[in-house]
């Protein structure tokens, strides 16, 4: 099944040119213009990804940050999708909130579509870890300590402030996929494994239990499960 998205805004022309991107990009989007349509949406369909703009009258309490209750709601009922906040007063401080809420990372705007595409594809990224319910959980702890820091940087602009936390985020990218390749390493130990144990079961099948490696065999297939 491929990437579902689901994308909110108030704005029409913000909705179609993302939604018109997203299937260049060959992903499967759906679009809502507020955070009923939207929160009718999620009760019903498990979306991977959740575009939505941070600053847009909520029709259900009258907020005017409804994408925060999306994210709110995102979080609580669909806990495997990763939300990406949309906002044109993009300070350190909204960041900062956004992130404690759960949001996997957030957009500037005015932005361009290939950052969109980067931003997906960098969710799509940790999604495939092996673990990703446990390494996207340390990614966002990891990253919301560095909001913490740059927050208090008072001697810095926000434009300072956004540009050294893009650096920063692609030197913790570099910490993960490091890690990405050890896990490659554990898949082939792991598919190496499985094929031992195979053959070694394959060869009890034809020793009787009073052959002298019969306890060898025996230990092989412990270890090889035991590894699994």
């Amino acid at each position: 099944m491929g990437v579902k998205i689901l994308v909110v805004d108030d704005e029409a022309d913000v909705r179609n040119v993302i939604a018109a991107a997203l299937e260049k990009f060959g992903y499967s989007s759906d679009i809502a213009d507020s955070v009923k349509i939207a929160t009718e949406l999620m009760e019903s369909i498990e979306y991977d990804i959740i575009i939505t703009d941070k600053n847009m009258p909520d029709d259900i309490d009258g907020s005017q940050e409804g994408g925060m209750n999306i994210l709110r709601y995102a979080t609580k009922h669909l806990p495997a999708a990763e939300v990406l906040i949309m906002t044109g007063y993009a300070t350190i401080e909204t960041a900062i909130e956004a992130m404690k809420l759960g949001a996997f990372d957030y957009i500037q705007k005015p932005f361009s579509i290939e950052e969109i595409r980067e931003k997906i594809e960098r969710i799509l990224e940790y999604k495939s870890f092996i673990n990703p319910e446990n390494t996207i959980p340390i990614y966002k702890t990891l990253h919301n300590d560095i909001l913490n820091l740059l927050e208090n940087k008072h001697n810095l602009t926000d434009d300072e402030r956004y540009k050294l936390l893009q650096s920063l985020n692609t030197k913790i990218d570099y910490f993960f996929r490091a890690q990405k390749e050890w896990e490659k390493i554990i898949l082939v130990q792991r598919e190496a494994l499985a094929k031992i144990g195979a053959y070694v079961e394959e060869l009890k099948e034809y020793i009787g239990q009073t052959a002298p490696s019969y306890s060898l065999i025996e230990k092989i297939c412990e270890e090889s499960n035991r590894r699994l």
